[in-house]
């Protein structure tokens, strides 16, 4: 991931993954817009992964995605929660995580986005 990213000119700041989910601190320049910067993630990693073999079946990305921007002031707390992301989620799950932090932005999930975000 990190190469992927400094290969579109970005800069990576943090990126770890858990089985369900991956986040990505990185500074974008001005001229790739967020929705771009995650697409173009997204294809080249799944790309590769598929390239290298590494799952016996076709790896792709669920559809969608969450980007926010980050104060220069919280950089340094976003890159720790990423870092530390395992300890974290063994205290709140990904999908209650990114339920609440959607609605403390004034973002009303939406079903037709997130459909398994909403199965019990």
């Amino acid at each position: 991931m990190v190469g992927i990213i400094k290969n579109l000119g970005q800069t990576p700041l943090q990126v770890n993954g858990m089985p369900d989910h991956i986040h990505i601190a990185a500074r974008l320049r001005p001229d790739m817009a967020p929705a771009t910067f995650v697409q173009k993630v997204k294809a080249n990693s799944s790309k590769w992964i598929n390239e290298q073999g590494f799952l016996p079946q076709k790896f792709s990305w669920q559809t969608g995605g969450g980007t926010f921007s980050v104060s220069r002031t919280h950089v340094d707390a976003v890159r720790h929660y990423i870092k530390n992301q395992k300890a974290h989620h063994a205290k709140k799950s990904f999908r209650k995580e990114y339920i609440d932090i959607l609605r403390r932005n004034d973002i009303e999930p939406d079903p037709k986005y997130l459909p398994d975000f909403f199965e019990d």
